[in-house]
């Protein structure tokens, strides 16, 4: 049987093993560094390039922020979120409080300055009353359910007063 030499293919001399070469990896204790020492990489703050890298980071978290704030997604979640079929109907808020409390779920009002969504509660309150008062109040109740955000705010607080008494 013959015994083959390793050769350098540049200087033709026998080339010194380093390292075996059943290297079994990082668990093996075999140390791959020629010095025998292992290398460690200390993350110094006070460095230029520790200040390059926080700055790369930093840059790439405001992209990051700004990319889940578009204005064209908030624009069509708000929209989805106020859509429905009734907005092409001129309503009465009063009939849409009565539905909100039979489907016990909150639901915008439509008001001659914007909409505002109602819970519940606001609207159990405000229909109790509607339903105990006399037809002349009833009327001015619609009316003002029927108003400007503000009317209906300040109708909201008397009758949560009247309640609460």
């Amino acid at each position: 049987m013959t015994k083959w030499k390793e050769v350098s293919a540049y200087t033709g001399q026998p080339v010194e093993e380093d390292a075996p070469s059943n290297f079994a990896g990082t668990g093996s204790g075999v140390d791959m560094n020629p010095t025998g020492k292992k290398k460690k990489n200390l993350l110094d703050a006070r460095t230029k390039t520790y200040r390059e890298h926080k700055a790369k980071l930093e840059a790439a978290r405001i992209k990051r922020e700004n990319a889940r704030k578009s204005k064209f997604v908030e624009k069509v979640k708000e929209s989805v979120n106020n859509f429905n079929r009734e907005s092409f109907l001129e309503e009465n808020n009063m009939n849409v409080l009565k539905d909100i409390v039979v489907r016990k779920s909150a639901k915008p009002l439509k008001f001659k300055d914007g909409t505002m969504q109602v819970d519940l509660t606001t609207a159990s309150t405000i229909t109790q009353i509607y339903n105990k008062v006399n037809i002349d109040n009833q009327k001015k109740l619609e009316k003002m359910v029927n108003g400007t955000k503000g009317q209906f705010q300040a109708m909201v607080s008397k009758v949560m007063k009247m309640v609460s008494k």
